[in-house]
């Protein structure tokens, strides 16, 4: 995502030194950890493409507000406060597309759908930050408008789709439920990691 990538330069521009930047871009990363787990129980109790949609929507307003409402003095709380709403929007989303395409394919195709997704997402990581950074270089706020467009653009579309399909009957699920802790170590991996070396005793 090119937030990630440009934000920094982004928050620099705001006039934020170095202890402000870092802030402004652990900030992004706090908000999506908040709003992961409300975003996933709203997912599991309504359409998911409302639920998209409405991240996206609330994305575009929450950037918009900081570039036109925001003065340039503002407190830095306010610029935190902001970017952590707008993290806190579009970093769940692709948890929650995933879910919706799960919930349209069959149980065989899991694999291919995340697969899918996944090249999509890689694509967009790579083309993102080139097309954010040729626009911060067109347009002094080139960043903010192209995240904005793209949020709109991707509401547009989920609208678009709500026209053209019914909701799966598999998104109104009873409750959403954090994924418990697993072990990873296996029975080979353990059988092995004793290694034999010249002069080592164990016991």
């Amino acid at each position: 995502m090119p937030f990630f990538t440009l934000g920094p330069i982004f928050a620099e521009q705001r006039g934020l030194d170095t202890g402000g930047v870092a802030a402004f871009m652990a900030s992004g990363t706090l908000g999506p950890f908040l709003m992961a787990w409300p975003l996933g129980w709203l997912s599991d109790r309504l359409d998911r493409r409302w639920v998209i949609i409405g991240a996206a929507v609330a994305a575009s307003v929450t950037l918009f507000a900081l570039m036109a409402l925001v003065p340039e003095d503002a407190p830095r709380w306010v610029l935190y406060v902001c970017v952590a709403l707008f993290g806190g929007t579009i970093v769940p989303t692709y948890s929650i597309v995933m879910a919706h395409v799960n919930d349209a394919v069959g149980k065989d195709e899991f694999v291919t759908a995340s697969g899918a997704l996944l090249i999509v997402q890689g694509a967009g990581a790579a083309a993102g930050p080139v097309i954010g950074g040729l626009a911060m270089s067109v347009v002094p706020r080139g960043l903010s408008y192209t995240l904005i467009t793209t949020q709109l653009l991707m509401a547009a579309f989920g609208l678009y789709r709500l026209r053209c399909r019914a909701a799966p009957p598999e998104t109104h699920q009873g409750g959403f439920l954090v994924e418990p802790l697993v072990p990873v170590g296996t029975r080979l991996a353990s059988a092995h990691s004793k290694v034999d070396l010249p002069g080592a005793t164990y016991r």
